[in-house]
Formats: C-alpha cells, structure tokens, sequence
C-alpha cells in the first residue's frame, strides 16, 4: 500500500496487488522493486518501518539534471510503462530535430521526390527524422532496446512512424549491399513490389509536450 506521504508498506499482499495491477509477474515485481533501491529513489525507514520515495527534487540532485522539464504522467499510463518511456526518449531529439529543421512558419514537410524514395507521408504534420543510433548514443541504451520502446510506444499510439525507402537501380543492389558489409552494418536492403529499396531512417511525429515541474519549497 502506498500514501500520499510517500510511504509504501512491501509485504506479500501488496506484492500480489502489484502483480495484478501491472499485469506482471510477482517475480518481475520484485525485481523491479530492487532495481529501484539500488537506484536509491526507494529508501527504508527504520524509524517508522516503512519504505519511502525519494523526492523528485533529490533525485534531479543526485543525477545533475538540469532541466525541470517533465512529462506528465498519470494512473493509464501505467499499465503500459514501457511504451510511454519510449514515447518520451523518442520525443525529447523529435524536439531538437524541428526546432532545427522547421522554423519556419510553413506547417508543410519538405520530403524527398517521388522519384528518389517512397514514404507514407502526412503533409499536415511535422514528421522528423531520428534514428535508433541516435537514441543508443544520446541514452546509452542498446540498439535493440531503441528499436524495442520505439515499437512499444508505437503499438500505444503515442508516436507515429512513416517508414522511408530510397529505391536501387539493378546494377546499384549488389554495390549497396557489399558497401554493408564492408562498412561491417547491417543489411537495410528491402524488396518490395518487384524493386529494391535502401531502407532509410525512420520520421517520427509526436504530440507529447513537456511540462516545466514547479520547484515545492518546504514549508
């Protein structure tokens, strides 16, 4: 059980509640729960023999965060965590990439011709390029974990994703694929209808804000 205060009682019973909950196992649970001790936003109070959350304010201290920008969050999101966590990772460089990209006032996506590649294109929305290299690089967090949240957080309708192609003539396939392997990458060569294609970087398009957290002082 958990208060207002930050407390949490941790026995079997609330263990259990959490698994149904969550709709995880009783062994992810636990888990879970120990990862978030040795991060330390969990904490034991042997005073009151409790378990108690570290405040977003010490946590920000203990990692040198910066900004106090955060994403809000609420009780649906929590049944599927994970996608909004690849929500969020994925819409912080969307953010940086139109900043970048579109300052001007056109709402319109310049994209490539019709002749150089095939996309699923949206012109009412502002689509930007970002990549899983960029997330594993900026995060830290493997390639397949990038791809893995990217696909959770698109599977919950949080972001979406136009995939791009740029089509190979005959004679271009065999150097583009050797070029690949050379380069020690993998594969992004497709077949589709009849031609092959280079698969290139993902466009993403998000509407999740993020919202300045007001500093709480102690009373």
């Amino acid at each position: 059980m958990n208060y207002p205060s930050g407390k949490i009682t941790w026995n079997t019973y609330d263990v259990d509640c959490a698994s149904i909950t969550l709709c995880k196992t009783t062994k992810t649970v636990k888990s879970n729960f120990n990862k978030l001790k040795k991060l330390q936003w969990l904490y034991y109070d042997e005073d009151y023999q409790f378990y108690r959350l570290s405040s977003l304010d010490k946590i920000r201290e203990h990692y040198n965060w910066v900004s106090r920008k955060a994403v809000p969050f609420t009780a649906k999101d929590i049944s599927h965590i994970r996608a909004t966590l690849g929500a969020i990772i994925y819409t912080q460089p969307y953010k940086t990439y139109c900043r970048k990209h579109f300052k001007s006032s056109s709402n319109v996506l310049k994209s490539r011709s019709a002749s150089e590649s095939i996309a699923f294109s949206c012109d009412t929305k502002k689509y930007a390029e970002v990549s899983v290299l960029s997330i594993h690089s900026f995060f830290g967090i493997t390639i397949n974990k990038a791809v893995r949240l990217k696909q959770a957080a698109y599977k919950f309708g949080l972001i979406e994703v136009q995939k791009q192609y740029l089509k190979l003539q005959k004679n271009q396939v065999y150097a583009a694929k050797k070029g690949n392997k050379y380069r020690d990458e993998s594969q992004n060569i497709v077949f589709l209808n009849g031609d092959y294609y280079i698969q290139l970087i993902d466009k993403i398009y998000t509407d999740l804000y993020f919202k300045r957290r007001k500093k709480i002082e102690t009373l």
